[in-house]
């Protein structure tokens, strides 16, 4: 008997194909496979127990990286099959299903097998991969996910390759990505001269290596960059998704100069490790930490460091945590990063950028930025190369970064490795919802299933504004989106939002305008599919508040059905507005003081300008920003007093709250007055409480705010008692743990944001989801 079968689900780019086929073979079955669209089409023809037992594996035994979301099975008696079962071409003409493309996976095991076997013809390849890994989305320009639509389309597969593609070993049998040294993209390992090479220690042995560099050597490009970077050396490297900059965090004058490079003085940076066990040598890992950081996605992520940093006689320098306790901790994810750190030990690697701009991929580009930043002089002499390759990066691909708290995993940023993978939904239609503007992603909703772009920086930022044209465009493309609506933040002068604005007229569109706290909220209720009645505290730096105000404390009770309202936030302060206005901790300070009457805590001039601009109404917004509260203890404390990076004073305070458990009292007082918490601190400092106690006595106070709302609201959340937590504050560690903590104890279910980022990444999906409730919202 005939059959055919119709398979939903992410089946492309995972070698789900060529596994069809090796099943078919052994199950003496006839027919075909093929791409069709977005789905994947099969034919079978045999015995009906053979059948029946081969849509069971269908369905069941999926290659790694996908799944299936349904089969829709049609006899076909009477059609004639070829003996054999076979791989054909795809079907480019179909009519497109939703599709889902694989995000870019990690080299498998079996291939860095192949990698380190001096026996395989591939030993030392650096671009090894199989059905089953290797770059997928940041590679492809149009469905269905063939050699011909992605870029590995510029290289011509010799008989080797070939003779695998077409063969039955399951494993490149159809493999998009096949290559070799023979056929493959080649790296180029391009020196740039240093100035001020006097301080350049071993410039003779570095030089050696450079100057014997033999580019046809198959393994010359790998050993110039491992003396490179063992000498002192900065090395940019074109990965999957982008360049990384690289040195040696031992090195404490090669960080510097990075630091240098990238115009990045106040950040920790991200260290990659050779594996699990060796992040354990510096780092305290627990299981569910140890099972992301082998996760196929490889991200970055955030691990408790060892008070003394070393392992043996090397100790990681200072200057690449700086004041974190925390390391962001990643493995290699392709074969060139597999040999460098194999060979080097552990590696910074950081995004191939200026700060603030998006991540290079262009060749051409990356040299002449560097040649501009070593003509500069600024990283004194420190030597630079770049290992570049010829395989086309069709969109920059960031690392994801997570960390885990009580349990749960959270965003930090998500990119590469998780996009475009969709996060379903119970949002109906077909919707984009455009995002916000810092930290900035959009999303396209259809079929119960969200798309949420990948991280694509802050939009004050031109490259970043090109940046977010491009990816709208280019997954509308992808993926044959068609949207019915579109959604932005209510902020009137948001980049985003003139985007989606462009876009709604453009298309003829209808448009809703939703405030940015409320999606928050709902993003989270979204991601886990809540019904009400959830009680939502948005805690963040700014949001347009829907009075014309700047919230930032926001405390939402929804029912689930009709209606979606604020009932408490801290009480508002006029504080100095502005870009400057949110970056300068004193003046922040000096606002919520004067508003509070506290004026005597603080007296010198400037003090006394500030005021005098705020009572005279000048540049002055009113706020209930929890972010801007935590900026001005911190600056009270002496901690930070001057945001260099979006959060960095809150961030700093929570690290100095880390270096211990002590905890000083303190509390908010009624209807969210903070006059109490600066009387409190202030009487601490005079009588020279450790500020580190202080500070967490203070993440500790809003944790006891959060349940005292919680407390009052109890009764109206039924007995599910369900509480969302979003917005960027809740990326305080602490203050996540300690609220949590808190509201289990007392009966609370807690949900916060485990897909997406807390903060402006996730808005998008709460945008889609206030697209359903107009009405309340």
């Amino acid at each position: 008997m005939t059959r055919k079968y119709i398979i939903k689900g992410l089946v492309q780019g995972i070698g789900y194909r060529p596994w069809v086929a090796k099943l078919a073979d052994e199950l003496n079955i006839d027919g075909y496979v093929r791409n069709t669209g977005g789905i994947v089409t099969v034919v079978a023809s045999g015995e009906s127990e053979r059948l029946t037992q081969f849509c069971n594996r269908l369905s069941s035994d999926v290659p790694t990286g996908g799944f299936i979301t349904s089969i829709e099975e049609e006899d076909l008696e009477g059609q004639k099959i070829e003996p054999g079962f076979k791989i054909i071409e795809s079907d480019k003409d179909a009519e497109k299903n939703l599709p889902l493309i694989p995000a870019d996976i990690a080299t498998c095991d079996e291939c860095k097998r192949e990698l380190f076997n001096p026996k395989n013809r591939r030993y030392r390849h650096p671009f090894i991969s199989c059905t089953v890994c290797g770059p997928r989305y940041s590679i492809i320009e149009k469905l269905p996910y063939d050699r011909d639509t992605i870029t590995m389309k510029d290289f011509e597969m010799c008989p080797d390759c070939q003779a695998e593609y077409t063969g039955k070993k399951d494993r490149r049998r159809h493999a998009q990505t096949i290559a070799c040294k023979s056929c493959g993209p080649r790296l180029k390992f391009t020196d740039l001269k240093y100035k001020n090479a006097d301080n350049i220690t071993d410039k003779n042995t570095v030089d050696n290596y450079v100057e014997n560099y033999n580019e046809n050597d198959v393994d010359g490009e790998i050993t110039a960059s491992l003396s490179l970077i063992n000498h002192g050396g900065i090395l940019a490297i074109k990965d999957i998704g982008g360049y990384h900059l690289a040195c040696s965090p031992f090195n404490e004058k090669a960080v510097s100069a990075l630091r240098n490079l990238k115009h990045r003085e106040a950040k920790a940076f991200a260290v990659m490790f050779e594996d699990v066990e060796q992040v354990k040598e510096f780092c305290k890992v627990n299981q569910q930490e140890a099972k992301l950081l082998e996760d196929p996605a490889r991200p970055i992520v955030l691990v408790r460091r060892k008070k003394h940093i070393s392992a043996g006689k090397k100790h990681i320098a200072e200057n690449v945590y700086l004041t974190s306790p925390d390391i962001g901790a990643m493995l290699p994810c392709n074969p060139v990063q597999m040999m460098l750190v194999k060979e080097c030990g552990p590696l910074i690697m950081t995004s191939g950028n200026a700060s603030g701009d998006v991540l290079e991929i262009d060749n051409k580009k990356m040299l002449q930025w560097l040649k501009e930043r070593v003509a500069s002089g600024e990283i004194d002499g420190t030597p630079i190369a770049m290992l570049s390759h010829d395989r086309k990066i069709l969109r920059p691909m960031d690392d994801s970064v997570m960390k885990v708290v009580k349990g749960r995993q959270q965003f930090i940023r998500r990119g590469r490795g998780h996009v475009p993978n969709p996060i379903p939904v119970d949002i109906d239609g077909e919707i984009f919802a455009a995002g916000g503007d810092l930290k900035s992603s959009f999303c396209y909703v259809k079929n119960g299933l969200a798309y949420v772009s990948q991280y694509l920086g802050d939009l004050e930022s031109v490259s970043c504004q090109k940046f977010y044209r491009n990816e709208m465009a280019a997954m509308e493309k992808i993926f044959g989106f068609k949207p019915k609506e579109v959604v932005t933040d209510l902020h009137p002068g948001y980049f985003s939002g003139q985007v989606g604005h462009e876009y709604a007229q453009k298309k003829n569109l209808p448009i809703h305008k939703v405030q940015h706290h409320k999606v928050h909220v709902l993003s989270v209720i979204a991601e886990h599919k809540l019904k009400g009645p959830v009680l939502g505290f948005a805690f963040d730096g700014t949001g347009y508040g829907e009075d014309g105000t700047v919230w930032g404390s926001e405390v939402f009770l929804w029912d689930g059905k009709s209606g979606i309202g604020r009932v408490a936030d801290l009480r508002p302060s006029r504080l100095i507005g502005g870009d400057e206005g949110a970056k300068n901790c004193d003046t922040i300070l000096v606002g919520i003081l004067h508003e509070n009457g506290l004026d005597e805590l603080i007296e010198n001039e400037n003090a006394k300008i500030i005021r005098t601009a705020i009572d005279s109404d000048i540049n002055v917004v009113t706020s209930t920003s929890m972010g801007r509260l935590f900026d001005a203890v911190s600056a009270m404390l002496d901690i930070c007093h001057y945001n260099t990076y979006e959060g960095q004073a809150p961030i700093e305070l929570e690290n100095m709250a880390a270096r211990t458990e002590e905890v000083y009292p303190l509390c908010f007082g009624e209807n969210g007055s903070t006059e109490e918490i600066f009387l409190e601190i202030a009487n601490a400092i005079a009588h020279d409480v450790p500020k580190e106690s202080i500070a967490r006595g203070f993440i500790y106070a809003v944790a006891d705010y959060i349940l005292e709302i919680a407390t009052i609201y109890s009764e109206r959340l039924g007995k599910e008692k369900q509480i969302v937590l979003s917005g960027g504050t809740f990326l305080n560690r602490i203050l996540l743990e300690r609220t949590i903590e808190l509201l289990e104890a007392d009966g609370f279910k807690v949900y916060i944001s485990e897909q997406l980022p807390p903060g402006d990444g996730g808005i998008c999906l709460g945008q889609a989801m206030a697209s359903r409730l107009l009405e309340s919202c």
